[in-house]
This record gives C-alpha cells, structure tokens and sequence, in this order.
C-alpha cells in the first residue's frame, strides 16, 4: 500500500482512501488535503461529513463499489467541501486493498498543456507570417502610389482604410512570427508584484468606473527570475482577457489579482501562484479543453492568440497556467518555480 499512495500522492487530481466500513478518512493525498484546506491529520479517521456538506452521495458510491467489488462512477456531482467552494465533480468510487478510494475530478478546471507549442505550431506560425508579410508589402506599395492620384474624397476613405487593414494585418503577421519563435529570453531576479501592479494601471486607466480591481498579494513571496517586459505581456493579456468577459455587461465587473504559495503538493512543484479572478460570465465548456491553443476564441473578433501567447510566456519561464471557469468565477493561475537561493522577500 505505500507504494500505491506514494503514487496517488503525485497525482493532480484529489484521492481520499476510506476505511473498511466506508465511512471514516484512512488517508487523502497532497492534492486532496489541498483542495479540503486540511492536513492528513486532521482527515484521518473523521468521517465525510466532517469534510463535504452533502456526504451521503459519497458513501453511497462507496457502498455500492464495495458490494459489487468493482469502480463505480458518478459522472457529475456537485460536492460541497465545507471549507472550499461548490464544484460539480466526476467521482469515481474503487476498491484498493481492504479501502474504498475516492477519486474526484473537477469539472471546469484545466491545465495548459506542455507540448501547445511543438514543432508544427512554431513552423505553422512562421509560414504563415512569412505569407502574409510578402503580399502585404506589395499591396501597401500599391495604396501609397494610389494615394497621389487618388483625389476624391470617397477614394481618399478606401484608401484609408486599405492601410488600416494592412496594419492591423501585419501586427497580426507579427504576432504569428512571434508565436512560432524559441524566445531567448534574458532573465533577471523580478519583483511581479510590480508586474502586476503595472500591469493593472495601465488597463484601468482607459476603463470606466463600472471596472473595480483589487489586489491581494503575499508580501513574503521571493523574487523570482524571469523576463520582466514578457511576464508584463502575458499579465496584460490576461487582465485583457478578464476585461472583455464583461463585453455586454452593465453591472459591476469585479476583477481581482492575487497571489500566494500554493501546497507544496502541486503536481510540478511550482509554489509561487499568481491568480487573475472575474465575476464574468465564464467560459463556455466546449472551449476549455483548447484555450490555450493558439487561434482558439469565443469572441466575433477575436484572433485567438492572447492566451495562446500567455501559455508561451510562462512554459518559457518553466510554470504552467491553470484555467477554472463557471458562471459568475472565471480563475486564471500562473504557477511559477523561483530559483534556489532567491530570498529577497517582495
């Protein structure tokens, strides 16, 4: 059984092993004493209710897993940790040994993936802009020699607007080349609660009032080392990205930027968290599995590589970022190492 729960105790997703009655904790892994916001040994030997609002959903899936002796699953449930907040779970109820195990994976939540950025998606960006930028140089050549013949005022728009779209196609083109780049990036030691800071000035000083911010950040977080001009970027898109949850909203939009340790059970080690909260209308289901991907929106006029270049930032920096979202709570969370030796508090 050590061995087994060594595993278990890695796994991303909460796994709480019961006893042989089914009712009381025998052990929890990393991941689950993190979500519960209880250690091992406050869990162990205290029954579900202790833990979960709305037990008896679990001790029924265990039961049923016992006298059957194989894995039950309950596709969706809403579990209702007493210290955490509600979440709709696919829970799945199995046999270990003489335990019954619980295992809950939660819906809404997703990781970037390590490989949104292989070989195909560098080349694809660079064909694509190297395409792009050829014609477009032509086309721009062609309006401005229009331009000094051109002299009707309706002419004189379309040509206005030509350029306008040559521009906005070409910082497209840019960003695209930019996407597909091994980005050496110069790191230094970086105080990001000054990133964030930043970061938040500047979207909010061409925001109405309707757009409150706050900020909550740990003051004994280290430095860490990283690109300063490029974690600015990807902060940005992200605070971007929350703004624009509220697009058709005539409510308060509330957004929030934290940061904190997070457990030192987290799958890859990464203790220092960054998140970006909004009380929007979140992100829809079928786009969850694919929001990092570049060329992935849910907007009219979106482009799709906002958070397609956040994920490069931060994978760049050896951190990963998170996504949680339903109606009304949408969470983005960058988790970031910091360098052995960096003990210069923020």
């Amino acid at each position: 059984m050590i061995e087994t729960t060594q595993i278990a105790d890695d796994m991303p997703i909460p796994v709480i092993l019961l006893d042989g009655v089914g009712q009381s904790v025998s052990w929890a892994n990393q991941a689950a004493q993190s979500w519960l916001k209880v250690s091992l040994k406050t869990l162990s030997g205290q029954p579900l209710s202790a833990f979960f609002q709305e037990s008896q959903s679990l001790v029924d899936a265990a039961e049923k897993a016992k006298s059957y002796l194989t894995p039950v699953t309950v596709p969706e449930l809403v579990i209702h940790p007493r210290l955490a907040r509600e979440e709709k779970c696919r829970v799945t109820a199995f046999i270990h040994e003489d335990s019954v195990g619980l295992s809950f994976v939660r819906h809404g939540r997703q990781t970037q993936k390590d490989d949104v950025f292989g070989d195909g998606a560098s080349a694809l960006g660079r064909l694509l802009a190297h395409e792009i930028k050829n014609p477009l140089a032509g086309i721009q050549g062609a309006a401005q020699l229009l331009r000094h013949d051109v002299k009707d005022g309706e002419a004189v728009s379309l040509l206005d607007l030509i350029e306008a779209e040559i521009g906005r196609i070409g910082r497209l083109a840019e960003r695209m080349e930019r996407l597909g780049d091994v980005m050496p990036l110069q790191f230094s030691q970086i105080n990001i609660h000054e990133i964030l800071r930043h970061a938040r000035k500047v979207i909010q000083s061409g925001l109405p009032p309707k757009f409150e911010f706050s900020e909550n950040y740990d003051p004994s977080l280290p430095l860490i080392s990283g690109h300063a001009d490029s974690l600015t970027q990807a902060v940005m898109n992200l605070i971007k990205n929350a703004v624009e949850a509220f697009a058709d909203s005539s409510e308060s939009c509330q957004i929030a930027l934290e940061t904190h340790y997070r457990s030192s059970g987290n799958r890859l080690g990464l203790p220092i968290e960054i998140c970006i909260k909004d009380n929007g209308s979140g992100i829809s289901e079928h786009l969850r599995d694919n929001i990092f991907q570049p060329f992935i929106t849910s907007k009219s006029n979106g482009q799709g590589l906002g958070l397609a270049q956040v994920s490069k930032v931060i994978a760049a920096h050896g951190g990963v970022v998170e996504v949680q979202s339903r109606p009304g709570e949408t969470i983005f969370s960058i988790l970031l190492p910091y360098s052995k030796g960096d003990d210069g508090e923020i």
